[in-house]
């Protein structure tokens, strides 16, 4: 019988080769669920300029 040549594999390559088939599918594959409703106003954290009072009658 004809023997075949087998290349031995290291379990570092494998590793390797597992990661990129995970990271591959997870860019690949369809992102998370978000929130159909719109993002609201941002919220200020202070007036930009304090109220004016009114000019004094002369």
């Amino acid at each position: 019988m004809h023997e075949t040549d087998r290349r031995r594999v290291s379990l570092a390559g494998l590793g390797l080769i597992g990661a990129g088939a995970v990271l591959g599918l997870a860019l690949a594959g369809p992102g998370d669920q978000q929130d159909d409703k719109p993002a609201g106003p941002p919220t200020a954290t202070a007036p930009a300029d304090p109220p004016r009072s009114p000019p004094a009658p002369s």
